[in-house]
């Protein structure tokens, strides 16, 4: 088939192929962009899990520190009614004069390093000694109280109570005083005694601070409430949190199937506790902290990606803390969302390699199926035995070469005596001659002529742009080539392969039609058998031969 008819079959096929290109790059398309919105939305719904998660956290938490807030404000109020009752025992009793034999569970009492403070050799004026006084006995009266205000399920968590003037701190630990006194530092700008100043705290609301402990890494976090008693500040009391507690006060308010770790930093994002919860060694980083203190600032909950971890962070009011918890990808595909999102994953690839697979297997059918069209077409026009174009092929072929061509000769070739050699050595040896004379003329024409067997022995070859005299030279260099070429036959000997051909040109008869040319030719072919064929004749009114 030559390229032309080849292309004009190829040219359906690709259309074909390109429709269907196309056909499953939409499915595919459409496809991506439903399962990635239904990822964007389990994305969200993540998020939206993870802020729910970390915000009933932040609830238990607040809720809790809420009640140790409440029982400051309650014991403030016994402490107050305490000192105002007349009646107490004993006569002016300065702090050093305490001793842990005074009462059953002694108060730790302690000196403050503040200038100007009492020490053991001033001497207390009246007034001040009965402030005192008042004070220590109206916390000798509520001791009692402390454990249950603090609570007994803290590590480390304790009631205590600070002299405004710096004469004492008072607690039931020896161990909250001493770390009170390294951490309490009167000229501190954000110290507790400035946050419980009138100035600042005009409301005499409770508040939560946190204080390094002088030459360590500890932590105090407390929460305090100012004491005014006959319309003077008198001191502050709180409670005492070291980090170990708020630790362990943190771990008891996660759930308990919690797959996130969380830990609590302060207002700057520096961790005051170490991480509880499902453990995954994430640190954040100072690009995270500032991410994180950049989204704090317009909205107090916030979640991001980064890398492989997600975060969600969160203030807890009140505290001047944030809560922070990270999940790997690896932790959150043991949660709902995270399972539901690998299942997504999976049917999308599910599906992608599916319309792959059928892709390629209608692909395959389109292209078989143009493979078996072009062979019947082939088929229909081809000489099965020769190759070369049947009678249909020919006439086909050449009726849509006519137009681009100006002139054009046919030349009519008819096999000698092919008759005689069927009857003598058999079909079989005759279709070999078939094959070996086809195989002698396309080697004596040029690529652009046209060959085609139209009959049993009989050929025609259209000569494209040619006239009369180069349609002469082309039949007689085919005659020359199939007398020169001797076939040898099964038994080792030869058989001559002649033919006679007639030459007619559509210069000779300009009004002629491809029909009445190629008869033309057919009766010159005759002509020449009956002059003693194996020549060329291309005239009507004698013998022409080459």
């Amino acid at each position: 088939m030559s390229t032309s008819r080849a292309s004009r079959f190829r040219l359906p096929l690709n259309n074909t192929l390109r429709v269907i290109h196309l056909c499953f790059i939409f499915v595919f398309a459409l496809t991506a962009i439903l399962f990635w919105q239904q990822g964007q939305l389990f994305s969200q719904g993540y998020r939206t899990s993870q802020l729910s998660h970390l915000e009933s956290v932040i609830a238990r938490i607040e809720s809790r520190a809420q009640y140790k807030i409440d029982n400051l404000r309650y014991l403030k109020r016994i402490f107050i009614e305490a000192m105002d009752d007349p009646i107490f025992p004993g006569s002016p009793v300065t702090p050093w004069e305490v001793n842990e034999n005074s009462i059953q569970r002694p108060l730790w009492i302690g000196e403050l390093p503040l200038p100007d403070s009492v020490t053991e050799d001033d001497e207390l004026p009246d007034q001040e000694s009965l402030e005192v006084r008042q004070q220590l006995n109206g916390l000798r009266k509520i001791q009692g109280l402390f454990p249950l205000a603090t609570g007994s399920h803290e590590l480390f968590a304790d009631l205590y109570y600070i002299s405004r003037e710096g004469e004492f701190i008072a607690s039931l630990s020896k161990e909250v005083n001493s770390l009170l006194i390294n951490s309490y530092n009167p000229h501190e700008k954000l110290g507790s005694f400035v946050l419980a100043s009138p100035l600042l705290n005009p409301k005499r609301t409770a508040f939560w601070t946190r204080q390094n402990i002088a030459n360590s890494d500890e932590t105090l976090i407390n929460a305090s409430i100012p004491v005014d008693f006959g319309g003077e500040w008198i001191g502050l009391l709180g409670i005492a949190f070291d980090s170990q507690s708020v630790q362990k006060f943190l771990s008891s308010s996660l759930p308990e199937d919690t797959q996130s770790a969380y830990r609590l930093y302060d207002a700057q994002l520096k961790p005051l506790t170490k991480s509880v919860g499902a453990e995954n060694n994430v640190q954040l980083s100072v690009k995270q902290k500032e991410t994180i203190l950049r989204m704090l600032a317009d909205n107090p909950r916030g979640s991001f990606r980064s890398g492989l971890v997600y975060i969600t962070f969160g203030q807890l009011r009140g505290t001047h803390s944030v809560l922070v918890s990270t999940q790997t990808v690896s932790q959150g595909l043991h949660e709902d969302f995270g399972r539901f999102s690998l299942l997504l994953i999976t049917m999308f690839l599910i599906f992608s390699l599916s319309l792959l697979g059928a892709y390629r297997i209608i692909c395959r059918l389109v292209r078989n199926m143009g493979n078996l069209q072009r062979e019947m077409h082939h088929h229909a026009l081809h000489d099965d035995l020769t190759g070369a174009l049947n009678r249909r092929g020919f006439f086909d072929k050449t009726s849509q070469t006519m137009p681009d061509n100006v002139d054009y000769t046919l030349v009519q070739l008819d096999l000698d005596h092919f008759k005689k050699v069927n009857d003598v050595y058999g079909h079989q040896v005759g279709d070999n001659v078939l094959v070996h004379a086809t195989q002698r003329i396309q080697r004596a024409i040029r690529n652009q002529d046209i060959l085609g067997r139209i009959g049993g022995e009989e050929f025609c070859i259209y000569l494209p742009n040619s006239d009369l005299k180069a349609g002469i030279m082309v039949a007689t260099r085919i005659k020359w080539e199939l007398e020169s070429s001797v076939m040898i036959i099964e038994d080792g000997s030869s058989l001559p392969v002649t033919a006679s051909l007639g030459v007619a040109s559509h210069s000779e008869f300009p009004e002629y039609t491809l029909d009445q040319i190629q008869a033309r030719a057919d009766m010159r072919m005759y002509r020449a058998k009956e002059r003693g064929r194996n020549q060329v004749c291309w005239q009507d009114d004698s013998v022409s031969q080459a």
